[in-house]
């Protein structure tokens, strides 16, 4: 049934272009207009029984815990693929303890986790997350799960964000707080993903162009001990712009 209403919509909008046949390029915009009208129009209609809500209950962590879970400590509006169909002004969040991506019931009642085989990819203010299917005969070094694409170019970055929840004992007490770890890939051309954390590592995997990459940072006063997401990330921009 609501492939039926996506169709309809469709039949009606998509003629009207013809008023516009001898203009191809205004014909074309129109009917990307009345499409992208349609699918909303569709993801609309069909919200009460949209597949992005069939999930199970997010139960989540004990509020005892020090810190928060999430990739944002607040939910965040973006925009989300599941099960192809791409969802805009959702709520999100993103457990980082059970690499999980979270969304608000429509009735607000309950969380709902995602189904992480059927999340292609979501956006949030500040960060653009895939999920990669490891693949060791192309994604060489990388487990399945969600990344933040912090850069995509002819060669790629891409960061991997977990917490885990440690506990402290002080005299007899035991305390849990979440720590964050972050781990780097660049990914190059043969679509081999390589570990990098240090200066070095990063030199390593764009070894042909080491000694201008160094000059780079020389120049830039970029301080790789200082803000290392930031310097892997302009160094790999650097190395694309470079092999032009």
């Amino acid at each position: 049934m609501k492939y039926k209403t996506l169709r309809i919509i469709l039949f009606l909008l998509l003629p009207a272009s013809a008023v516009f046949g001898q203009h191809a390029s205004r014909d074309s915009l129109f009917r990307e207009q009345a499409v992208r009208y349609a699918h909303n129009r569709y993801v609309g209609s069909t919200m009460d029984q949209a597949r992005i809500y069939n999930g199970a209950e997010y139960i989540g962590h004990p509020p005892r815990i020090k810190g928060h879970p999430y990739l944002d400590s607040l939910w965040q509006v973006g925009s989300i693929t599941y099960d192809g169909v791409v969802y805009d002004s959702i709520r999100i969040l993103h457990d980082l303890v059970n690499d999980v991506v979270v969304v608000p019931h429509l009735d607000s009642v309950y969380r709902i986790q995602l189904q992480s085989i059927k999340v292609s990819r979501f956006s949030i203010p500040n960060h653009t997350v895939v999920r990669i299917v490891r693949d060791t005969a192309v994604n060489n070094g990388l487990r399945t799960g969600f990344y933040d694409q912090l850069y995509d170019g002819r060669l790629k970055v891409l960061a991997r964000r977990t917490k885990t929840i440690q506990t402290n004992f002080v005299q007899n007490t035991a305390t849990e707080e979440y720590l964050s770890q972050n781990n780097y890939y660049i990914g190059k051309k043969n679509g081999v993903y390589y570990p990098v954390k240090s200066k070095r590592s990063v030199f390593n995997v764009l070894a042909d162009q080491k000694r201008s990459l160094r000059k780079y940072l020389r120049e830039n006063r970029i301080k790789f001990s200082k803000n290392r997401e930031t310097a892997i990330v302009k160094l790999t921009q650097q190395y694309d712009a470079s092999s032009r």
